[in-house]
């Protein structure tokens, strides 16, 4: 039996950022912050020809409560099936996460461990990479090494996963502190890495479409006044 799982579909992706309604329910949300200002629109074009997205800090909008750009990038990935990279740049050093909750597979702990030992221990032996899931965020008490780490992790949320848009689904992330140039060289060679995962093995799933004719119940806001990215967390 073929298990169906919620995407969103490109098109959708471009609306909300620009704070247009999807034209598939779900997709967006009034709740969530999706539209982007002129400045994340850059950043985002930039992202899409990289393949990873860049931002100072997390990209985090106080009058939004949240930041649009990762979230948008991140229902990006969604659509397209890829791990979600990002870069966030700091003033100390420079964070890499690595999200694999876009892949909506049942188990993603043998593409993380992939990624572990074929890119982070293969080429950056040197750093400390940790796991994060959902909102919890590791207090670096936990001295285990990353694989370790990996095989104890909550197991996926299946239900959200194959029900919700993205931002209703825990992240799954793999993150790593390095210098800028590290990062951007991780990153090139995750992404380049996760285009050989074949995630049929790890499950059997066809895209859930619904009728572009549905009501469409999004609402993201429009008119109000873009706010400037707040650094204060930097």
């Amino acid at each position: 039996m073929i298990e169906k799982v919620f995407r969103p579909r490109l098109d959708d992706v471009e609306r909300i950022s620009y704070g247009k309604a999807a034209r598939r329910r779900g997709t967006g949300s009034s709740l969530v912050c999706h539209r982007l200002n002129q400045n994340e629109r850059k950043l985002f074009d930039l992202a899409k020809q990289a393949d990873y997205l860049t931002v100072r800090g997390t990209g985090y909008r106080r009058r939004r409560k949240g930041s649009p750009l990762e979230n948008i990038f991140r229902q990006r990935c969604d659509a397209l099936e890829e791990i979600c990279c990002i870069i966030e740049k700091k003033a100390d050093c420079d964070t890499v996460l690595i999200d694999f909750s876009t892949l909506r597979v049942k188990n993603d702990q043998a593409f993380m461990k992939d990624i572990v030992e074929n890119v982070l221990e293969a080429k950056y032996s040197g750093l400390q990479p940790d796991i994060q899931c959902g909102s919890k965020v590791s207090d670096g008490s936990d001295e285990r090494d990353i694989l370790s780490k990996i095989d104890s992790m909550p197991p996926v949320d299946w239900e959200a996963v194959k029900k919700n848009a993205i931002w209703g689904v825990d992240y799954r992330l793999i993150t790593v502190d390095c210098d800028r140039e590290t990062a951007k060289a991780i990153v090139a060679d995750v992404m380049k890495r996760s285009k050989s995962f074949d995630l049929s093995m790890y499950q059997q799933r066809e895209r859930i479409e619904i009728s572009e004719d549905d009501d469409n119940t999004d609402i993201v806001p429009s008119g109000e006044e873009e706010d400037p990215i707040d650094w204060d967390d930097i």
